[in-house]
């Protein structure tokens, strides 16, 4: 698991956001579409209804050949998310990392939309909040995970499956809970 503050080798350098604010922007989305007390959350629902959320915007699917080790990949400047046939096939069928992964793309589309990207120099890593990776993997936990409904969870296998992530998933979104207040 990544600490708050340390690097990644990967990603792009994007202007800094706080866990408060990409925190907000998860919020929203589910505000937008009357979720706010929704626990398993309807991913490939809402990318449905992308252009509603982000005008103008859309997704494919694309074969596995065409994607390579990509699972998913957005293009922000053009407001186009490219899933992997397999990938979307998951999320549909309730597939945990798959569903991460949907939730991961549309946090590229929204946070990364009007800026500027510059790979991540692997000898000089940015600070964490300044790695579009980080960002978007923040966003999908928020969006999957929020606060207000998780935090009465005893049990790190109801979070997984009442909210259709990985255990993996729960328990590093309950860890960053820890470190900002009482689970």
């Amino acid at each position: 698991m990544t600490e708050p503050y340390s690097s990644r080798r990967d990603g792009m350098v994007v202007p800094p956001r706080t866990n408060v604010s990409i925190n907000k922007l998860a919020a929203v989305v589910r505000d937008s579409f009357g979720l706010t007390g929704r626990k398993f959350f309807p991913i490939v629902e809402l990318y449905e209804l992308l252009d509603e959320l982000v005008p103008g915007a859309s997704f494919e699917v694309l074969e596995p050949h065409e994607m390579g080790d990509d699972h998913g990949l957005t293009r922000p400047d053009r407001g186009v998310i490219s899933l992997r046939s397999d990938v979307y096939e998951g999320a549909f069928n309730g597939r945990p990392r798959d569903r991460f992964t949907m939730a991961h793309e549309l946090g590229h589309l929204l946070m990364h939309r009007q800026v500027t990207l510059k790979r991540v120099d692997p000898a000089a890593p940015p600070k964490i909040y300044c790695n579009s990776e980080w960002q978007a993997d923040k966003f999908s936990s928020y969006l999957l995970l929020p606060t207000h409904l998780i935090r009465e969870y005893d049990s790190l296998e109801l979070v997984a499956a009442d909210f259709g992530v990985s255990y993996e998933a729960a328990q590093a979104r309950r860890d960053d809970m820890k470190r900002v207040t009482k689970w």
